[in-house]
Order: C-alpha cells, then structure tokens, then sequence
C-alpha cells in the first residue's frame, strides 16, 4: 500500500479545554491532504486524551492518539516519528500555531526532492527565496549554509514551521535528544542542515494565528536544566566537526559566536529567575562554561560587551 504524503505530529499535556480548538485548526490547514495526524499525550491528568479522540473520530479525522506516560516533548516527537507513516513529517505545537504553510511546504518539497523545507521571516526573505528556486545550483544547496546564515543573521529556525522527509531521518538516524527540556529542538534542526543536500526554504512567509494558540502563564523555572541549550550547541559544534571538516567558518560561528550566546542566554535566564550574579558564576564554574565565554574582534560588538561586563562586573550587568 502506497504511503501517505504527510504525518503530523502533536504532542499535548493536560490542554482538555483547548484541543478541540486546535485540532479544528490542524484540519483546517491541511484541507483534502492525504495525512495522519499523531497525537501524542505525555501524561496527562485531565481529559485531554478523552477529548481527542472523541474530536478526532466526530469530525473524520485520519490518525489516532498515543499515551507516552510522563515524558519530555523531545521523547514525544520521537515516539511520533516512529509511529509515522507518511512520505513527510511536520510537528504541531499548541503554543505556536503557523496557517497556511503546509500546502505550500509540500508542493515545494515534492517538486525540489527536498529533504528538509523551511519558510520564511519576511517578504525581502520571501522574494531571495523566489530567486534561488530558479538555479537549481543554488536550490540544492547543502543545509550547512543555512546553518551559517541562522547563526550569523540571528535568525532561527522554527521547530513548528518546518517539513522533512521521513526516510532522511530513518537513514541518518536523526531523532530528538530526549532528555533535554531546553535546545532539543535546535539541536535537531542544525543536524538536519548538517546532513541534508537538499534543503529548501520556500517562498513562503510564515504567519503565526494567534488567536488559537494555546495560552497558559509562566512555566516552572528553568533553573540549571537551562543550561541543557549549552550541551546541544557543543553537540552542534562536534558534529559541524564531523561532517563539515574543511568548512572552518562555520565551526568558528558555531564555537565562536553560538555557543557564547547560548551561555549567556543561560546566565540572563537564571538571572531573570531570581538568582544573585555570585551563584549564577558558581554555575558556570561548577558546569565547566566560563572558559567558552572568550571574545574576538569578529565577534558581535553587542555579544562581546555583553561578555565582557559580566567577566569584569557582574554587578553592573542586567539581563537582556
């Protein structure tokens, strides 16, 4: 039997008042495709699970709902990709809903042979993107020069806009890191530029829908787990190692520039949370990370007096 063209994955917790919502909004952007649709539950406690699967048999949706148990979202995105039957993947976050992309990621992967597709931030992004899908040379580009631009523009890929082809995951045995909280998913993203010849960005400028994404307050405090962002970007720059040896530009803005900004978005995190500039240094020392805040004249003047301030003063600097 011939596979179906797309498989989405949802991983949900304990959202019984808004799942209806946003499966009605799933199935109003992929319209006549030939998908399945993977809910993942990680333990809820409330009727989230109850209530998909009722949504889901009442208005004919294709796919079916896994419990997974108390997991992490990295490990509920793996289940899904495992339990996936369709010719490409895309993943549903309920926190950060993105209309009107699908159809377009797919025409354009299935007429590229795309293994991974991504939008836009723009429209100037949106009419570059136009341009190269005209040279071929440039539209098979390798993803590593994609990884570049993300690291050197500032401008990250999102994890919930994205669409990658089943088997380049099966074959190069890319999957989440589960246990991380934090990083997992652009620890995944950087793996799958560093390994696809074929990456695409479509012309297509991504629009968040707001109104129906889910809304809750302040998640429990990151603490040192925050620090797990840290350890994907050092696996980034191990694998840049691996597979991009004579590409020395990009393992310098991958050591050079991505991994102190990560520290110090982990320092301005613990700050924020509270925690005195004496214990969040004792965390980097106890965690080994002060030797990776160093400073060059390439780097970016904001990062680097950033850098210097909390190595001279702590006490005057204030999180970003």
């Amino acid at each position: 039997m011939q596979a179906m063209e797309l498989s989405l994955i949802l991983p949900v917790r304990n959202i019984e008042e808004e799942i209806v919502g946003i499966l009605h909004f799933v199935q109003k952007q992929v319209g006549k495709l030939d998908f399945e649709l993977i809910v993942v539950d990680m333990g809820s406690t409330d009727r989230t699970v109850l209530q998909a699967v009722r949504q889901m048999k009442n208005t004919g949706l294709h796919g079916y709902v896994i419990q997974s148990g108390s997991s992490t979202a990295a490990a509920a995105l793996n289940t899904g990709i495992q339990k996936a039957d369709g010719k490409y993947i895309s993943f549903v976050f309920a926190r950060r809903l993105y209309e009107n992309f699908i159809p377009s990621f797919l025409e354009t992967a299935k007429r590229t042979k795309a293994d991974f597709v991504f939008g836009c931030a723009s429209r100037e992004e949106a009419r570059v993107a136009e341009r190269h899908a005209l040279s071929s040379a440039i539209l098979h580009r390798g993803g590593h020069q994609y990884l570049k631009s993300w690291i050197s523009n500032g401008a990250a890929i999102d994890i919930s806009a994205i669409l990658i082809r089943r088997a380049f995951l099966t074959e190069h045995q890319v999957e989440f890191e589960e246990a991380c909280r934090y990083g997992y998913s652009e620890e995944f993203i950087a793996r799958c530029l560093l390994l696809s010849d074929a990456a695409v960005q479509a012309p297509v400028v991504l629009s968040r829908n707001e109104s129906c994404e889910l809304k809750r307050g302040k998640q429990k405090p990151a603490g040192t787990d925050i620090f797990q962002r840290v350890e994907a970007v050092l696996r980034i720059a191990d694998a840049v190692k691996a597979s991009c040896v004579e590409d020395a530009d990009l393992l310098r803005l991958v050591e050079r520039v991505r991994v102190p900004q990560v520290v110090m978005n982990a320092v301005d995190v613990l700050l924020r949370e509270g925690n005195d500039a004496h214990s969040v240094r004792g965390c980097l020392q106890a965690f080994g990370y002060s030797h990776l805040l160093t400073v060059d004249r390439k780097m970016d003047s904001k990062l680097r007096r950033s850098i210097l301030l909390w190595r001279f003063s702590p006490g005057l600097y204030h999180p970003k």
